[in-house]
């Protein structure tokens, strides 16, 4: 590792830490943001457990907490770790980039163009099984639906149908109907279907404040060091935010001035300058040579 790697960065108190905490931000959701987004792209060597370490405190992440990351991921095989002398090394394993390649053909999906069609699940769970109620819910939530009635959630992609049938699988539903729909009340448009089932307005405040994070780091010029790994590793994980909760619908139900359109131009220059800044502090802590971000598809 050359003079100033790691250990260099442990310390940094970058300006963006004053944004405070992401909603739902975890550890580990850093580390695999790191390994996808970075690692894969600089090196095909696994890397010193303390190279992440340090990397990771461009965050602001401690070191026992990138620690017990690695120790989770390592557990479900996202990880491999070898030893080499007493020192650590670390590597993305086949499941979290197939998990990372998944979630991206997922987005992929769900901005192909829409037919027009909603799709619906109607189900039914035993009142005593709450538990079985609400990963129900959250399996629907993953797979793009909204609710429409207590046990009757809408989803506009072609692709929803399969997704849900996937998420919960290992379920026991008493009733499970999966159907495709078409809004005939001339009283209701798609859009105000749309609106129903999603609170819009929330989720545009959410894309709001990542388009002006990313427009503020724009005009603000490209950071180095680990201050552009910890503002982009950042900026992800408040997308991966608000995207949580984005069905992503179709440029026809959207509500006029949906600012998630700016956010993927935003994307595509101020967010590829940062990763390249970035992906080269990472190859510097490890010693070798960077190469150009690909582009990350954004609602």
């Amino acid at each position: 590792m050359p003079a100033g790697g790691a250990a260099a960065v442990t310390g940094q108190v970058p300006r963006w830490r004053a944004w405070g905490i992401v909603e739902g931000m975890t550890v580990r959701d850093l580390l695999v943001d790191l390994c996808a987004e970075h690692l894969d792209a600089v090196t095909g060597e696994p890397v010193p457990l303390q190279a992440l370490v340090g990397l990771l405190a461009a965050c602001g992440v401690a070191e026992p907490s990138t620690r017990v990351a690695v120790a989770a991921l390592r557990r479900t095989g996202w990880l491999t770790a070898v030893r080499r002398g007493r020192e650590t090394l670390c590597a993305p394993a086949a499941p979290l980039r197939e998990a990372v390649t998944a979630q991206q053909e997922r987005i992929e999906r769900r901005l192909a163009p829409w037919d027009g069609q909603w799709r619906m699940v109607v189900y039914s769970v035993p009142e005593t099984d709450r538990a079985a109620r609400e990963r129900v819910r959250r399996g629907l939530a993953r797979a793009g639906f909204g609710p429409l009635a207590p046990a009757t959630w809408v989803s506009p992609h072609r692709s929803a149908l399969d997704e849900v049938h996937a998420e919960l699988a290992g379920e026991r539903t008493s009733r499970l109907d999966l159907l495709t729909a078409s809004v005939a009340d001339p009283r209701l448009s798609d859009g105000e279907l749309a609106a129903r089932c999603w609170d819009l307005p929330r989720l545009a405040a959410g894309w709001t404040r990542v388009l002006d994070r990313l427009r503020a780091s724009g005009a603000a010029g490209t950071p180095d060091g680990p201050a552009a790994l910890g503002l982009h590793l950042r900026l992800r994980a408040e997308t991966r935010a608000v995207l949580a909760g984005d069905p992503l619908l179709p440029v026809a139900l959207q509500p006029p001035g949906w600012p998630a359109r700016d956010v993927r131009d935003a994307w595509a220059d101020a967010g590829a300058r940062l990763a390249a800044a970035a992906r080269a502090h990472v190859a510097d802590v490890l010693g070798v040579v960077s190469t150009p971000p690909r582009a990350a598809a954004v609602a």
